[in-house]
């Protein structure tokens, strides 16, 4: 994958991959990826920030830290390693918000060419108008 933050996975109850976003300041944020399903092999993907004054993981934090698209790339990157690991797995996530969603689509849709090479990514929309993202491996 094009530039992104070097990662270290983390097994608990989830899989979870650890950077820390270089940009205005440095937040910790986590990728991590929940079981949906019996069968396991779909998962859901959150990207969170890690809060140093409560302990907590947040998914609600705008940090305008300004590496939008290394942060995209990471998170490709740990999909992309995790799907290494499970080949099988569908990975789904949206966005916290409307325009969080429509950023991500943006920000996929002009690199698509590089993202298509390792990843089958499709998009659709639900009916509360928010954009749902599935990934697979390319196979």
């Amino acid at each position: 994958m094009q530039d992104s933050y070097h990662v270290q996975y983390q097994k608990s109850s989830s899989h979870q991959f650890w950077f820390v976003s270089n940009g205005r300041k440095n937040i910790i944020k986590c990728v991590q990826l929940d079981v949906m399903d019996s069968n396991r092999n779909y998962f859901h993907l959150s990207l969170l920030d890690y809060d140093e004054n409560s302990g907590l993981l947040r998914d609600n934090v705008v940090s305008n830290n300004g590496d939008t698209l290394k942060v995209l790339w990471t998170v490709l990157h740990c999909t992309q390693l995790f799907l290494r690991r499970f080949p099988d797995a569908k990975i789904t996530f949206t966005g916290n918000s409307l325009s969080r969603d429509r950023l991500f689509r943006r920000q996929i849709n002009s690199n698509l060419a590089a993202i298509a090479e390792h990843l089958q990514i499709q998009m659709q929309e639900s009916k509360e108008n928010c954009i749902i993202f599935n990934i697979s491996r390319r196979k």
